[in-house]
């Protein structure tokens, strides 16, 4: 690598990793914001909120990967030219085409890597911190229950304790309304709720207490117990609790695959193959964009503010025209594997046609 490509390529990474690190860090953001009831709970420890954010990270690379390399892109090269040295390479002979190889080559290895972070790691990374907001959910229930207070987020459920310290309780009462002609009153010494596993499921633990019942026939029952466990559930509380319900971003590729094979109707098995392939074309769109980046760079007249704005104004098209033609995908009207892509074919032409110009007009195409 030559003493230009070097010099090239630490000028677009370094405004890359700073827009990488910044955009990440909204997105982060705004998810924690989002999910505060439940992130910020009275259950959460630091560690909790190190693996929810670990865990999400790849599927926000997913997005800012492509929009930070773009910006890092047109600002490296946008720097020469504010600095006047492609002009000083132009009036050495050398064309701003010999520039391209540099954002193509660092193109083509970000591109690599989100590739891997969106078939490989993003669906994994899902699945724990969904996973891992459901811990939450429920260790926050058993952490919410106050002193003294109704406690009644638990379907079909209300909990009441005399005295609740670190997820224990002294003192409890607990009404079971699940069979509405039968409802169950109980009445324990101490008692505290625990996860069981995956799911909404979880476990009341009541320690020496009473059962009181009134049966459908008019019949009253009453038990003494030592210790008790009874599986309870969080029924739709916990989905409205975790908004990051299952998605078609956790699935593999080979999952999406199995579900457009077997697919109940051809609607359904082009929309599943459309979003297999939306999967792949948006690491291909970084390798696209590419070619934009010297075009846009060297034709900036407005300084910086011309070079982000036509950067904006690009992602802004390149996602409207991924949508739509996935739509038309969807929809019969393109293959599956072209209308996710129609943004990428349409980028890499004007990529293209940019650079056929400036070829044309040879080695003062920058003035």
């Amino acid at each position: 690598m030559s003493v230009l490509d070097r010099y090239l390529a630490r000028e677009i990474l370094l405004p890359f990793a700073a827009g990488l690190v910044f955009l990440t860090q909204v997105l982060v953001a705004t998810q924690l914001l989002g999910q505060g009831e439940v992130l910020l709970g009275s259950g959460v420890s630091g560690v909790d909120l190190a693996v929810v954010v670990a865990a999400l990270v790849p599927h926000f690379l997913g997005y800012v990967l492509p929009v930070a390399y773009r910006l890092g892109g047109v600002r490296g090269v946008g720097r020469l030219t504010e600095d006047r040295e492609l002009v000083a390479l132009g009036a050495a002979g050398i064309s701003p085409l010999r520039l391209v190889k540099v954002p193509l080559l660092l193109g083509l290895a970000v591109s690599a890597v989100a590739l891997w972070l969106s078939l490989d790691v993003e669906p994994r990374g899902l699945k724990a911190a969904r996973a891992r907001i459901d811990q939450i959910v429920k260790k926050n229930v058993s952490s919410d229950v106050r002193s003294g207070v109704f406690y009644e987020d638990i379907p079909t459920l209300t909990l009441y304790a005399e005295r609740a310290r670190g997820g224990r309780w002294r003192h409890v009462l607990i009404a079971d309304r699940s069979d509405p002609r039968a409802p169950v009153l109980a009445l324990a010494q101490a008692g505290r709720l625990e996860p069981a596993g995956p799911g909404d499921a979880m476990r009341l633990v009541l320690e020496g207490g009473e059962l009181h019942r009134e049966e459908r026939a008019g019949e009253y029952l009453a038990a003494r117990f030592e210790g008790a466990t009874v599986a309870v559930g969080l029924g739709s509380s916990l989905g409205e609790k975790n908004r990051l319900s299952a998605s078609a971003f956790e699935l593999t590729p080979g999952e999406l695959a199995a579900l457009a094979h077997g697919a109940r109707s051809a609607e359904e098995g082009r929309r599943w193959r459309s979003f297999l392939f939306r999967r792949l074309a948006g690491p291909v769109g970084i390798l696209a964009f590419a070619l934009l980046c010297v075009p846009i760079a060297a034709a900036r007249r407005g300084g910086r503010a011309f070079g982000y704005g036509a950067t904006l104004l690009a992602v802004v098209a390149y996602y409207a025209v991924m949508r739509f033609g996935e739509g038309l995908s969807q929809r019969g009207t393109l293959p599956p594997w072209l209308g996710p892509n129609l943004a990428n074919a349409a980028c890499a032409a004007a990529g293209a046609l940019a650079l056929w110009a400036m070829h044309r007009r040879g080695p003062g195409a920058v003035r």
